[in-house]
């Protein structure tokens, strides 16, 4: 298994440091934005100039995880008006990332 330009296990790490940074931040607050390290880690480990293949399906990935993110930011509006924004959009904007670009990767 190669880990340069391996965008599958990218994603996963995406996703699974949007749970992580979603559960430390209800349970630290701004202190749990730390556990967004591991995508840093992601993107640093797995980064490599992508094909036109994958650079398209990067671009498929990016438009899905933005509509998903504007109806997620309006039920946190609307529903959960004490939760804090920006620990909103960044956990979730990780987390639907991730689901979308493992989605996105794994069915092509």
């Amino acid at each position: 298994m190669k880990i340069k330009g391996n965008q599958i296990l990218f994603f996963g790490m995406e996703l699974l440091s949007g749970v992580l940074t979603f559960a430390a931040t209800l349970i630290w607050g701004d202190i749990g934005l730390l556990a967004m390290a591991l995508f840093f880690l992601g993107m640093f480990i797995t980064h490599q100039m992508p094909d036109e293949r994958e650079m398209g399906l990067l671009y498929k990935a990016t438009a899905l995880e933005a509509s998903a993110m504007g109806a997620i930011m309006a039920i946190i509006y609307l529903q959960f008006p004490a939760y804090n924004w920006f620990h909103g959009f960044v956990s979730f904007g990780l987390i639907t990332r991730g689901l979308i670009g493992l989605w996105t990767f794994l069915k092509e």
